[in-house]
């Protein structure tokens, strides 16, 4: 009998666990969109954030296809942590969702004047360029793209929480060659 019972109770969990993001989803986009979301800022190394990022996502995607090339040299950013592992997890989790399953994911930062721009590289099916300057909108999804998972907030939201923060989120795809979602966001003073 547990045989049988098993299954339907990992099948209501993944639904409601469905759901909850997508109620948090709505909540944030709310929020966001009436400009009260608050940032609890910090100075933020990113190396060692990311490491306790994937280390609390490996129930949600494969880490053994992430590859980080994050460098301990560089400069804090100024982040509300919270925000921005969400941040983190939307992108990470579309560039696996998108990929082909096994293939590698790379995490980078450098540099750049004031800030510093991280990007998420995946090796997906890339995004079709009539999507692209919509990609980031609410409510946005490609076209095809099954509507069962999410309600297609992930990266409207990624957008808002990056501007909220100082910074900048573009993409670079195109069909077959896979996707690279960077953004910036300020070093801590």
């Amino acid at each position: 009998q547990a045989e049988t019972v098993k299954p339907c109770i990992t099948g209501i969990l993944d639904g409601s666990r469905r759901m909850t993001l997508m109620i948090e989803d709505l909540v944030d986009t709310a929020r966001l969109d009436g400009g009260h979301l608050p940032l609890e800022r910090e100075p933020v190394r990113l190396s060692d954030f990311l490491g306790r990022v994937l280390e609390h996502s490996e129930k949600i995607i494969n880490v053994d296809r992430l590859t980080v090339d994050v460098s301990e040299d560089l400069p804090f950013v100024s982040a509300d942590a919270n925000r921005l592992e969400r941040i983190f997890m939307n992108l990470l989790t579309n560039a696996c969702k998108y990929s082909p399953p096994n293939s590698p994911v790379r995490i980078t930062a450098r540099t750049e004047a004031d800030c510093v721009r991280i990007a998420v590289i995946d090796q997906g099916r890339g995004i079709a360029e009539d999507d692209l300057p919509h990609i980031f909108d609410r409510f946005y999804r490609v076209k095809g793209e099954s509507r069962k998972d999410r309600v297609g907030l992930g990266l409207y939201i990624t957008r808002m929480l990056v501007e909220a923060h100082g910074g900048r989120i573009d993409v670079e795809s195109a069909p077959g060659s896979g996707s690279t979602f960077s953004f910036t966001l300020p070093v801590a003073e």
